[in-house]
């Protein structure tokens, strides 16, 4: 019989009993025998799925979000081990970017059809290490961001609680000196924020990047966002809403698989919605390095 073991966040967003019962059942149905295993903290899901590739089962499954499944999905890296994932998170940016429903019970189906589909995967360091992530990292204004937001209205409004906090943040915005190294080029600029991107999609369905971003393509995109006021993060905001993100004026694009970033003063820095220290920051690209269990 194959084997599978859910790695379940508890903490995440939209975990709970109901969903992980209906989404067992169902993998139970299909002929996978299925074993759970839980984190308590950060870095937990990394070890688990280190140890269940290593005791031999068949597939990891990430139950919760971005920063579990990011976790699971740089420990498989090194394995070739495949991946599902069970959403239950605020932003399910990468269940989102490859069609994977929010509903447990189908997101089960996928995992399934057992269709895999090899993936790009970003490795980022920075004054806390190193980390892996499946769909963007970056500096500035996202990591702000993703630090201000409080739990309680990500838990109540879902994605939509970060665009209202970046729209907070953006009125008293401060640029810094950014240094961008793309492929041993350097550039010189002020930003607000800098945007290595892996997936087309910021949110899901709202926000994409750039037509060409792709996560199997072997390129990292780079987003530079030139903004000094809420005006011009409100403008960059709706040009990228309208996919015209590549006309705007106040956003640059450069393409890479080898990404350095310095800024002055430093700026905090995400990866995948979870804060990771602050810059500078070194980014490489792993192509190929993730199989996921993906709709047909």
């Amino acid at each position: 019989m194959t084997r599978a073991v859910i790695i379940s966040n508890p903490a995440s967003g939209r975990a709970n009993a109901r969903s992980m019962k209906r989404a067992r059942q169902r993998l139970t149905a299909g002929g996978l025998a299925i074993e759970v295993a839980y984190t308590q903290g950060a870095g937990d899901a990394g070890r688990l799925a280190q140890a269940a590739v290593a005791d031999g089962v068949d597939f990891v499954i990430a139950h919760g979000g971005d920063g579990t499944v990011g976790e699971v999905a740089g420990a498989l890296a090194a394995t070739r081990g495949q991946l599902g994932i069970l959403p239950a998170g605020t932003g399910n940016l990468l269940a989102g970017n490859l069609g994977i429903p929010r509903d447990a019970d189908a997101a089960a189906g996928v995992i399934l059809q057992r269709r895999l589909r090899s993936l790009d995967l970003g490795r980022m360091e920075t004054n806390l290490g190193v980390r892996h992530f499946a769909v963007a990292c970056g500096a500035g204004l996202d990591a702000r961001m993703m630090q201000a937001t409080p739990p309680r209205l990500k838990r109540a409004l879902g994605r939509n609680s970060y665009v209202l906090t970046a729209m907070r943040l953006a009125a008293a915005i401060v640029p810094a000196d950014i240094e961008l190294e793309v492929d041993g080029t350097v550039h010189r600029m002020r930003a607000a924020a800098v945007l290595i991107a892996n997936c087309r999609y910021l949110i899901p369905g709202l926000l994409p990047l750039h037509e060409r971003v792709r996560p199997d393509d072997g390129f990292l995109d780079v987003a530079i966002f030139a903004a000094a006021s809420f005006l011009d993060v409100a403008s960059q905001g709706l040009a990228l809403a309208l996919r015209r993100a590549d006309r705007h004026p106040g956003i640059r694009f450069l393409r890479g698989t080898h990404i350095r970033v310095k800024a002055e003063p430093p700026m905090p820095a995400e990866g995948d919605g979870d804060l990771t220290g602050e810059t500078p920051l070194t980014i490489d690209l792993l192509p190929g390095a993730l199989n996921v269990l993906v709709p047909a």
